[in-house]
């Protein structure tokens, strides 16, 4: 077969086939894609005739709208086909039927039958070979399991022959800028193109000033394309040539699982030319996608790119990978278009590994002028700043603020760090030539300044954008989005913790931005970062401000930004505690099973205790250790990523976990065996007919103040997440964090007053006998007590990151100084 064992492309069509998620709640399908898996093939009595077995998987993706509050995410669906066939050397053809199965919408399991037919499946291909086809239902038109006509395209990758680079190869880039090859890095021995643009890579288009709206700059006309994609079919053998499909998009957001739109896409295929250290594309366009891929053809190969990755970087050049395309074709013939410029940003190039790369400062002198000079460094104050070299410099800024409020948010990554040698890229990979030596890294650090580079992303909402930022077209719409790309260099005051910096934008004209020679380099960038020492709340604080005149068009009003310090040996520290508190935790449980343990023992020695047990409190009690083994068995199959990634480095995490959730277990089995106890010893004795009744009446009283507690507490909680709750009213946040999560914090509120029910029990019946174990009720009172005072000392001692805590959890109980302060004396009163 000309099939590999796995064979991926594309499908259009079937959104009626059963099992693709309602309209009414998904948006259209932003993925189609498909893998043809070939089990085996057999040959036949028919020469160049062979039976083909396999399966066709169909794979959906959808984006799921939440709320504008919460996002989207997307929602995958599958449908498998099992097919058998024949294959058809001479002809190319393959034509197969098989079946698969579905659910309708009412749940009912339906068959489905198909036929497959597959064209130009040769034993050989080059950049102009597409295998289409489609797939029909066998059902008639009114049949349930009816489906539309599915087309399919897929891209050979067996016995292909790089005809077209290999044709024009010796001539280099045809018409490319000439780029000396110094200027550019050549490839490590261990590292080949393919290694370098391996999956999917996608770069922001920049336009020349020849680039108008009156005039094409890309194949596909104007107004398509402010991004240019490039996912990597398949590698040669050598990992020195390969296969691309290049696609032309507006939209930025469409992310790694979007198919592609064929209609704006161009198949290439490349080589790396070791002697100018640059690889050179030529691109062919796909025609005739938009009605039927089972129509598409390949043509017009005039396209050409080239894509380098830069030896020096500058703050007007910061891009790793840079890159051009241009057209073939004569000026004044159709389909020709200007030179257009991409280039890698911080948000649509990955982390890569480059070899001898170098930063350059070319705005020291304005430093100087625009950022004061640095404080006299004392003793008290050294050290208790980041180090430049720490990697604690990177943030998130949650919270921009302009002149009409919050305005959006943006993330601000270091790009190099030091002096010309002893540079480090903190984006990249590390290699040999981007770690500092350790010697040199100390005598910068003693001598408190440090050269430093930033990148810096703004995603600012259109409507609220004021002077020479708002260059984009105007929207009344609140929640557009413009993104603003900052890149700054200047230096860091390390006995301060305040960083000044030159800062360069790179300016737009509606959906178009423009090359780096179109920039606003007067801006001045101010932060201030939090000692190391410093409360675990301290926020990172900056601004961005124009020192352009204000009646200067590119002048805009400054904007302030803070974002939460995330330190590593705050980290490292979180870690730490994490594992503390998971033996806590065992610690905990281990005891209230010693503490449940002497109670069974004090009903069995006491024959006329245990019908005078209190059975709603042994019930809170129960559910207390049951509804944390059913979180726990949820959060073993919804993950959260963000939590995982944090708690990975805490030694012996997953034996831990399995401890707990043992201990958890035995102590609930305990608990519900003194229930039974409690249970059988009413139901037997005389008087049960009045203990029956006290339980009634203590239950008349317990439930009505846990109404109203719920009430008043519910109220509270509202109170202080009112600005969450009208963002999210109406989203899975608001069902999530603020009702789920209240009731989680008020069950541990029940759980810390669990003799409640027992004392309004004792009132009932008139009851003076010592119902419970000392070691009972005082052990389970220091039990639920440990976790406020522990709370008490966590709050100034470690620090508060989200997700991260195991023992006396914010989300299941109520804590807050006052309350600790308050349950901790009262408890102690009724102790005593």
């Amino acid at each position: 077969m000309p099939f590999s064992g796995r064979q991926y492309g594309y499908f259009s069509g079937g959104d009626k086939v059963p099992n693709n998620p309602p309209s009414r709640s998904y948006s259209a399908p932003k993925s189609k894609r498909l893998r043809f898996k070939t089990h085996h093939v057999f040959t036949t009595e028919a020469d160049d005739v062979f039976m083909v077995e396999g399966n066709l998987i169909f794979r959906t993706s959808s984006y799921y709208e939440r709320s504008i509050s919460s996002g989207s995410s997307y929602v995958r669906g599958t449908l498998d086909f099992d097919f058998r066939g024949f294959w058809s050397r001479t002809t190319g053809k393959l034509c197969m039927v098989g079946s698969s199965h579905a659910y309708s919408k009412e749940g009912k399991l339906l068959h489905l039958a198909a036929v497959l037919k597959i064209n130009n499946l040769q034993t050989s291909s080059n950049i102009s070979t597409l295998v289409t086809g489609t797939m029909d239902s066998l059902s008639s038109a009114n049949d349930p399991t009816h489906f539309e006509q599915i087309s399919l395209l897929m891209f050979p990758q067996v016995n292909y022959a790089y005809t077209m680079i290999s044709n024009q190869f010796s001539e280099g880039c045809p018409r490319g800028t000439d780029v000396q090859p110094m200027s550019s890095l050549r490839l490590l021995q261990t590292r080949t193109i393919c290694d370098m643009l391996g999956g999917s890579n996608a770069f922001k288009l920049e336009y020349t000033g020849s680039c108008n709206f009156s005039k094409s700059c890309n194949p596909f006309g104007d107004g398509i394309g402010s991004v240019v994609s490039l996912r990597m079919i398949q590698c040669s053998n050598d990992r020195q040539s390969l296969r691309l499909l290049i696609e032309f998009r507006n939209d930025s957001y469409q992310g790694y699982y979007s198919s592609p739109n064929l209609n704006t896409s161009l198949i290439g295929e490349g080589s790396w030319d070791a002697k100018s250290n640059r690889l050179c594309i030529i691109a062919c366009r796909i025609y005739d996608a938009w009605s039927s891929l089972e129509k598409s053809h390949v043509g017009d190969c005039t396209t050409r790119l080239s894509l380098r990755f830069p030896a020096i970087l500058s703050i007007r050049n910061t891009s790793t990978i840079v890159g051009e395309i241009w057209s073939e074709k004569p000026r004044n013939e159709g389909g020709f278009f200007d030179r257009v410029e991409f280039r890698n940003t911080g948000r649509y190039g990955g982390r890569i590994q480059l070899q001898g790369l170098k930063y350059v400062y070319t705005e020291m002198a304005e430093v100087k002028k625009s950022c004061p000079k640095k404080n006299p460094k004392t003793k008290s104050s050294r050290g208790h700043y980041p180090d430049g070299y720490s990697g604690n410099l990177g943030f998130r800024m949650s919270i921009i603020k302009g002149s009409k409020g919050r305005i959006g948010w943006g993330s601000s990554v270091p790009l190099a760090v030091g002096d010309q040698q002893d540079q480090r890229f903190p984006s990249l990979i590390p290699s040999s030539s981007s770690k500092p030596k350790s010697s040199r890294v100390e005598s910068d650090s003693s001598s408190g300044l440090l050269n430093i580079s930033y990148k810096m992303s703004i995603m600012l909402r259109s409507s609220e954008l004021d002077g020479g930022l708002d260059t984009v077209n105007e929207s009344s719409n609140e929640y557009l989005k413009t993104e603003i790309r900052i890149s700054a260099e200047g230096v860091y005051d390390i006995a301060t913790g305040s960083l000044c910096m030159v800062g360069c934008r790179h300016l737009r004209s509606g959906d178009k931005t423009f090359s780096s020679h179109s920039m606003d380099c007067k801006i001045l960038v101010k932060i201030n970062f939090p000692p190391l020492n410093s409360d675990r709340r301290s926020k990172i604080k900056g601004s961005i401000e124009s020192t352009r005149e204000e009646i200067d068009p590119l002048s805009f009003k400054p904007l302030q930004f803070s974002g939460r310090a995330y330190y590593r040996s705050w980290v490292t520290e979180s870690i730490s505690r994490m594992d503390l508190e998971m033996d806590m935790l065992v610690i905990s449980n281990s005891l209230a099973i010693i503490f449940v343990a002497f109670q069974i023992l004090h009903v069995r020695k006491h024959r006329g205790i245990g019908p005078l047990v209190s059975l709603l409190m042994l019930v809170i009690l129960a559910l207390g250790h049951l509804i944390p083994l059913v979180l726990n068995l949820e959060a073993m199959f919804i993950q959260d990523s963000k939590r995982s990634v944090l708690i990975r480095g805490g030694r012996w995490l997953e034996m831990n976990e399995i401890i707990i959730r043992v201990v958890t277990m035995v102590a609930f089995l305990l608990q519900v065996r003194l229930l039974m106890l409690s249970w059988t010893a009413r139901c037997s004795t005389e008087k049960k007919k009045t203990l029956w009744i006290a339980e009634k009446r203590g239950l008349y009283v317990c439930v009505p103040v846990y109404v109203i507690g719920a009430i008043i507490a519910f109220s509270v909680k509202s109170r202080q997440n009112e600005h969450r709750t009208v963002r999210a009213r109406h989203s899975w946040y608001y069902i999530n964090k603020i009702i789920l999560g209240n009731s989680r914090a008020y069950a541990g509120l029940i759980l810390d007053a669990f003799l409640f029910p027992q004392i309004i029990f004792n009132m009932f019946h008139n009851s003076r006998e010592l119902a419970l174990s000392r070691l009972f009720y005082i052990g389970i009172t220091l039990v639920r007590l440990i976790p406020h005072g522990y709370d008490l000392y966590r709050a100034n001692k470690y620090a508060d990151i989200d997700d991260s805590y195991m023992y006396g959890v914010h989300g299941a109980d109520y804590y807050s100084t006052a309350w600790d302060f308050i349950i901790i004396l009262c408890w102690v009163h009724s102790l005593l």
